[in-house]
């Protein structure tokens, strides 16, 4: 999987570009870039639209939750 600045400059676009497209700062684009800041949603799917692929694509899941399962108890009646 690219990388997002990767896919930014696969594309031609430079990260000042970006953050025109985004209507953002070019600092915070740089953040979102680099991994020091959250990326909202709406950021992110303007993002995948102007990179043209699909957000799930580019942006994965930090955090997964595992349940527990509980299993029954078995009798020994």
């Amino acid at each position: 999987m690219k990388s997002l600045s990767e896919l930014r400059i696969s594309k031609g676009i430079t990260q000042e570009q970006m953050a025109k497209i985004l209507s953002i700062g070019v600092s915070t684009y740089n953040q979102y870039e680099n991994s020091q800041r959250s990326i909202p949603y709406n950021i992110a799917k303007k993002i995948a639209e102007t990179l043209e692929v699909e957000v799930e694509d580019i942006f994965l899941p930090t955090r997964f939750t595992v349940s527990k399962t509980n299993k029954p108890k078995v009798s020994n009646e």
